[in-house]
């Protein structure tokens, strides 16, 4: 008969190292209560990913502890999700911008709040964004977000918010409208458009609440649009994103699908990852992974 054991998946880098030393604190706090927990840090990805899968193909697992950032949950949700496998999840927030554990609920809680948390509830079922056969846990954005986001990957000294507040002045100066194409559970719109996001919860770049409605177990993706507006106009309004305002500009619309298609000369970042070029497919998949989720 297998072990059941939690298995803690780190970044090692992330943080600054923070991400390491909370691994090996979870992992002593669970022994002190008489589970098994194995840690999986190593320096790669790839390396990761094989540990992984070696402690899912050896153990039975109790949950995974993801500690890092919303990158690191989206490779470990993908691996999972190609596997075909179910193991609850939960996230330790040590990256950039956490925007998974805001929606997780987990953003600001001590470890043994987190612990208290997955050992005293059960984990609640979220839906996925499936994108061009990619999963994306929180949001997909394109056009103009999609330049920012890029940016902000590039600024490693920075961290949260202001990360992405900065690339977004350094990106302002080549703000220009994209052309879309889109396609809504079998409906077509023309449009040209700032940018077009597809959440699957509320906020990116470190709390930026793009889509303050969205719900991640509705069985349904929030399609947030902003027409296009000049450099002044968009300086304004940035700074509603943080409360969820900016819904009643005049520009900005939403909508909402559980299949579509966007085609347009410009690239897609889902949970801050690299996910390629425009034309997209995606699909919400109900229900498709458990997370302990404090509301």
């Amino acid at each position: 008969m297998k072990q059941a054991v939690w298995v803690i998946v780190a970044n090692p880098v992330s943080g600054k190292g923070r991400a390491l030393d909370r691994s090996k604190k979870l992992k002593n706090s669970l022994e002190k209560k008489g589970l098994i927990a194995v840690e999986v840090n190593a320096n790669s990805f790839e390396e990761n990913i094989l540990s992984l899968t070696r402690a899912i193909s050896t153990h039975s697992l109790k949950g995974i502890l993801i500690v890092g950032g919303d990158g690191l949950v989206n490779n470990v949700v993908n691996h999972l999700y190609n596997l075909n496998v179910e193991i609850p999840i939960s996230v330790v927030p040590e990256g950039t911008g956490n925007d998974f554990a805001r929606t997780c609920g987990t953003y600001g809680l001590s470890d043994d709040e987190i612990l208290n948390l997955i050992l005293g509830q059960e984990p609640r079922a979220m839906d996925l964004l499936l994108v061009n056969g990619r999963v994306c846990v929180q949001i997909a954005a394109t056009g103009f977000d999609a330049q920012v986001n890029r940016r902000a990957n590039s600024l490693k000294w920075l961290r949260g918010k202001g990360k992405y507040v900065l690339a977004m002045l350094q990106e302002i100066s080549r703000l220009k409208k994209t052309s879309y194409r889109i396609v809504l559970d079998g409906r077509e719109q023309v449009f040209d458009a700032i940018f077009v996001a597809l959440a699957n919860s509320p906020s990116y770049g470190g709390g930026m609440r793009i889509s303050p409605d969205s719900k991640p177990n509705d069985g349904i993706a929030e399609i947030a649009i902003l027409h296009p507006v000049n450099r002044l106009e968009l300086l304004r309004v940035f700074p509603l994103v943080f409360s969820g305002k900016h819904v009643n500009h005049k520009k900005f619309r939403r909508y909402s699908a559980s299949t579509g298609r966007l085609e347009a000369q410009t690239s897609v970042y889902a949970d801050g990852e690299d996910f390629g070029e425009l034309p997209i497919d995606f699909q919400v998949l109900p229900e498709a992974i458990k997370v302990w989720w404090r509301q």
